[in-house]
């Protein structure tokens, strides 16, 4: 519950106690503990050292956690029962880890001001105001909108303080030995260098025709290939702001308030892109000038500045408040689009300018802006609409309608039509559902789960929006006539040979590496190119390599050899040398590298500690009552 309520990053440091998260049920799970229970009420799921977690306060927090699949499970009832369970298993590892936290904190006498729980309030960022100071009407609408007492959300504070205390004890001694930091930091910063050559496919000669009885053998072995997709003729249909906004009546008087309040979103100041040359003398300026008046471009007119010792600056898209002087800034503002300026004397020295570029300032009028306005407008009254309108179509499905009986004055526009698994007709082109490209591929995906005669179920999709998709007819692939793409067989089979071919080429090649041979002898008179990389970073993409292959690489020794297939072809790669990184050279490197281990460090302090604590308080856990308790509430 106090995670929603609260920005931990950028507030006070509770990032420790995400730690305990972490804990696993593969070292504690209710299936492990629920053999050592013998009887107890139903009034409780678990008691932790004489404290109870009763099934309310259970339920809160698991109602919380099961949150981020909504999502991914619009309707609550089809979320599978053993994820349910590992949920309610995370949550209940999670209250006891904190019970267990809570009665040592007391033990050891940690205290926690209630100034450092008005300071560690004050601080987070969902309580701050335009003005970025604490605004209490937004403490107020979150606790309301959680049910939750200020006295409650405050007892919730002060425990996590407490428990980050104890934990930042705990983990204050954490620190690597210079031998383990020495050893990370030269195999995080070790380079390798390597011999590469690449065995292209495009470019290569294509063999000659073979007969039809080796094309048709193609053909049959790769039917997918050949085959139209499966089709499926769906009809669809979308509630969302949008859609129930086109049909809403907006008034003058609500449009005008609204652009009085947004108008700074459409206003900008004229902004200009500037190339400034700030010289010493005005003889020097002068010169400078004129040969920019000449004709010379801002790349010769750079140079030009650094040998006559003059500074040369581009500014692109300012504004004045933006330009370090404000004497350039009324020069720059002023002066001619495209022609050269000055000089122009400053207090520190003489400015040449020209103006490349020229945006012009925007201060639309409210009838200009119109039907953006409208569109907004109806957006935002279509929100506050469309949790009824959802309910309203959800119903009208569980009574037996079908798409085609959604009342036209629910606000939901429909589509319905032939596509494939990409979304695309017949024709090949994207057929038109009437979403934006996050909505269209959630419908698709649903279009392609569905069975005819599937009972229409809304899902809920981003942005507020709802659908449903009824599928009325499919259309099983179909193989195309081997007459009928003859050409296309002939040159995917051309195109395999050259594969094959290229493959065979770089196993040799590889063989005589690793018979002894260099990579450049092993080519030599094949007329392929072998490279030299720039020293290779591990774990770090190489361009023209796969990652594996790179990370092989850190696998060999100097004279080993790795391939691999790119999309562009077969790559053989050679290890050459193995460069040792210099920590006396990188303090700074050698610095982060110990930083982070005393990071992890810490981290793996926290989360033993709490293990032990957690096992330490032998909790006794009610598995039957949690088991009931997710399994009666599915919905929730």
């Amino acid at each position: 519950m106090l995670a929603s309520f609260r920005k931990l990053a950028n507030t006070w440091p509770a990032r420790i106690f995400l730690v305990i998260l972490g804990v696993s049920f593969a070292s504690w799970g209710v299936a492990d503990v629920a053999r050592r229970i013998a009887g107890g009420g139903n009034d409780v799921v678990a008691v932790v050292e004489g404290h109870d977690i009763t099934p309310t306060a259970f339920m809160t927090e698991f109602q919380s956690d099961m949150q981020r699949y909504a999502q991914r499970f619009p309707d609550p009832s089809q979320i599978p029962a053993p994820l349910r369970l590992q949920v309610a298993e995370q949550t209940l590892t999670k209250m006891v880890t904190q019970q267990a936290l809570a009665d040592q904190a007391h033990r050891m006498g940690i205290a926690v001001p209630d100034q450092q729980v008005r300071d560690a309030v004050f601080a987070m960022t969902d309580f701050q105001g335009p003005d970025g100071k604490f605004n209490r009407n937004l403490l107020l609408q979150a606790l309301a909108s959680h049910s939750m007492t200020e006295a409650h959300f405050l007892d919730l504070i002060r425990m996590d303080i407490r428990q980050n205390q104890l934990l930042n004890t705990v983990a204050a001694s954490a620190a690597p030995s210079k031998l383990l930091t020495d050893l990370v930091y030269k195999y995080v910063n070790e380079k390798r260098l390597a011999d590469v050559l690449v065995l292209p496919f495009i470019g290569q000669p294509l063999p000659g025709a073979p007969v039809d009885a080796v094309l048709r053998r193609y053909y049959d072995n790769n039917p997918a290939h050949y085959s139209s997709p499966e089709y499926r003729h769906v009809k669809v249909v979308i509630l969302s702001p949008d859609s129930i906004g086109r049909g809403l009546t907006v008034s003058d008087s609500d449009m005008q308030a609204w652009f009085t309040q947004h108008k700074a979103e459409f206003v900008a100041p004229e902004k200009r892109s500037l190339q400034v040359i700030t010289t010493d003398t005005e003889a020097e300026a002068a010169a400078l000038a004129a040969q920019w008046k000449a004709g010379a471009d801002w790349d010769a007119m750079q140079a030009a500045a650094k040998a006559a010792h003059a500074t040369p600056v581009a500014l692109d898209n300012a504004t004045p408040d933006q330009i370090p002087s404000p004497d350039l800034a009324t020069a720059a503002f002023a002066a001619v689009p495209e022609a050269v300026t000055g000089p122009i004397k400053q207090p520190l020295g003489f400015y040449v300018l020209r103006v490349a570029a020229v945006t012009p300032a925007r201060n639309p009028s409210f009838e200009s802006l119109r039907p953006v306005i409208r569109d907004r407008v109806a957006a935002d009254k279509a929100l506050d609409l469309i949790d009824a309108r959802a309910q309203k179509l959800q119903d009208l499905f569980a009574g037996g309608a079908k798409i085609d009986e959604v009342p036209t004055d629910l606000g939901a526009t429909g589509a319905e039509g032939t596509l494939d698994a990409q979304g695309n007709t017949p024709e090949g082109t994207p057929a038109p559902i009437p979403a934006a490209p996050d909505l269209r591929q959630q419908i698709v995906a649903a279009a392609f789960a569905a069975k005819i005669g599937d009972p229409i179920q809304p899902a809920e999709g981003p942005n507020h929006s709802w659908y449903a998709v009824s599928v009325d007819k499919i259309i099983a692939p179909t193989r195309k006539p081997f007459d009928h793409v003859r050409d296309e067989v002939l040159l995917d089979w051309q195109r395999d040979q050259v594969h094959r071919h290229q493959d065979v080429e770089a196993t040799r090649l590889l063989q005589l590496v690793k018979g002894g041979q260099s990579l450049t002898n092993a080519a030599w008179g094949s007329g392929l190119q072998v490279t030299r990389t720039p020293p290779l970073v591990r774990n770090k993409p190489q361009a023209g390599m796969t990652a594996q292959m790179v990370q092989t690489l850190f696998t060999l020794a100097p004279g080993q050899a790795t391939m691999a297939e790119t999309e562009k072809g077969f790559v053989v790669a050679q290890l050459v040398q193995v460069v040792a990184p210099d920590a006396k050279a990188d303090p700074s490197g050698l610095s982060q590298t110990e930083d982070g281990l005393k990071q992890a460090l810490h981290d793996d302090y926290v989360q033993m500690y709490a293990i032990a604590l957690k096992d330490a308080a032998q909790p006794t856990i009610r598995a039957d009552v949690v088991e009931n308790l997710i399994t009666q509430q599915p919905g929730q």
